[in-house]
């Protein structure tokens, strides 16, 4: 096969035999480290670790791979690009679907905003969810991949959990899709009792899309939740003696509900959202993009 990569049925049809994804694992395993990169790995190296004795069958099936996810140099073979997407994704059980049972429900330490039960996080099928069980409010729906939880103490997996919701909704609201990297496109829509889950009951009078223009890629949010990743209101919290990238989102009661946003037009749409903190609030205007055009500090009542 030439360097020019395959069609994407001749990409998928190399991954049929266990041959191959086992060459694919040992390249990696073999290869990835901070302190080398991705140094080649000599034939016969590669041939043990992959563990076929048949030189004949072993060199059919590295040939099949080579080209579009194996290069082959002097020094031997390594993986390219888009073998290594492919083997992080092997490991991390992206292909698979792996799903630890032990993952028990875990509370997360905080009350629903919607009926006053607690809320716990549980994996819902591929997605871990923080939501209450009593009313159905949904406060988090993130795809983690089942070896970040695995293991874990209800405090690391919900840290996980934030920080990889964190990382994919932070690059959504700047317009670029955390999987594909294509563009972002923005809507907001009238809330009119219903959202895009049927397992969230919040009841918002709007909220914001976030959909990919070219994969799946699909996020919805309250409005107000845009400025957990707003310098204005990171740097509002920093003043406060308080790191925001660090707090859960469903800690905080302004980014999960719309308790705290005020829709002041429609055509076009245009909203006021109050973050509390004691002593001060920060008010911000956004508008139908949701970009935030005014920010100021007010002092609390009272």
């Amino acid at each position: 096969m030439s360097d020019e990569g395959f069609d994407r049925g001749t990409a998928l049809s190399l991954l049929a035999d266990e041959s191959r994804v086992r060459i694919i694992e040992e390249l990696g395993d073999a290869t990835v480290s901070p302190d080398t990169g991705i140094p080649s790995v000599p034939y016969a190296d590669l041939k043990s670790r992959v563990g076929i004795r048949d030189s004949g069958r072993f060199n059919y099936h590295l040939t099949k791979l080579l080209g579009n996810y194996v290069a082959k140099g002097e020094a031997g073979y390594r993986l390219r690009w888009p073998g290594m997407v492919l083997y992080r994704a092997l490991v991390a059980g992206l292909l698979t679907g792996e799903a630890d049972r032990s993952i028990d429900p875990a509370p997360v330490g905080v009350d629903c905003y919607r009926c006053g039960e607690p809320v716990e996080g549980h994996l819902y099928e591929t997605l871990f969810r923080v939501r209450c069980s009593a009313c159905e409010a949904n406060y988090a729906d993130i795809y983690v991949p089942p070896r970040g939880l695995v293991g874990k103490d209800p405090e690391a997996m919900l840290e996980t959990v934030h920080r990889r919701s964190r990382t994919v909704l932070d690059a959504m609201s700047s317009g670029q899709c955390p999987w594909c990297a294509a563009e972002v496109a923005v809507e907001i829509r009238d809330g009119d009792g219903s959202l895009p889950s049927l397992h969230d009951t919040r009841d918002l009078e709007a909220y914001a899309v976030f959909r990919c223009t070219n994969c799946t890629g699909f996020n919805y949010t309250p409005v107000s939740q845009v400025l957990l990743y707003h310098p204005a209101a990171i740097a509002f919290y920093h003043e406060h003696g308080r790191d925001l990238t660090a707090v859960p989102k469903w800690e905080l009661r302004w980014a999960v509900t719309d308790e705290t946003t005020e829709v002041l037009g429609r055509d076009p749409w245009r909203f006021r959202v109050r973050v509390p903190l004691p002593g001060e609030t920060l008010v911000a205007v956004i508008d139908q993009h949701l970009d935030v055009v005014e920010s100021r500090i007010e002092e609390a009542e009272g």
